[in-house]
């Protein structure tokens, strides 16, 4: 005799409830935070990671300030380009994309720097999520390198260099 087993249906509010269980993507407000601000708030992340400081990039809005970022957190572009391409769901891609142990940065405007270990090489992109420029990593998959940058249409005139601060 050949047994049979039949499959259980998907319960979609078990699944609904378990998902809205699931820690946010970014910390959201404070209670005490004014209801007009809407921005989430980004907690820099607590490691021996310096800043960098970019600078000499042909878009002006890259050079600045980055600050680390915790690799668990998603970046507010990268979440963005993900809606653009299709509504991808932002956490599986970013998970496939990423270690979880490297940290990314971001600067005030919302441009990130992050590792792809997909294609092993450091991305800066725009702080809707558009990748700008790559480079190899230089011996540290904890840091990206501080030259060798080339923009996304392969020209390295106006490629950015860095240095931590």
């Amino acid at each position: 005799m050949t047994s049979v087993q039949i499959a259980t249906p998907l319960n979609f509010s078990a699944v609904l409830s378990s998902l809205s269980k699931a820690p946010p993507a970014v910390s959201p407000l404070p209670s005490s935070a004014s209801s007009t601000t809407t921005s989430p708030i980004i907690k820099k992340l607590d490691l021996n990671v310096p800043n960098i400081r970019l600078s000499y990039a042909s878009d002006l809005s890259l050079n600045s300030l980055y600050i680390p970022r915790d690799p668990k957190t998603i970046p507010k572009g990268f979440i963005r380009a993900c809606g653009k391409a299709g509504g991808y769901a932002p956490r599986p891609v970013w998970d496939s994309i990423t270690n979880g142990i490297t940290p990314w940065f971001e600067n005030k405007d919302g441009c990130f720097i992050y590792f792809n270990c997909n294609d092993s090489h450091w991305w800066i992109d725009s702080e809707q999520g558009a990748g700008l420029y790559l480079a190899a990593p230089n011996g540290s998959l904890l840091l990206p390198p501080t030259g060798g940058w080339m923009a996304l249409t392969g020209e390295r005139a106006g490629a950015p260099k860095m240095n931590f601060v």
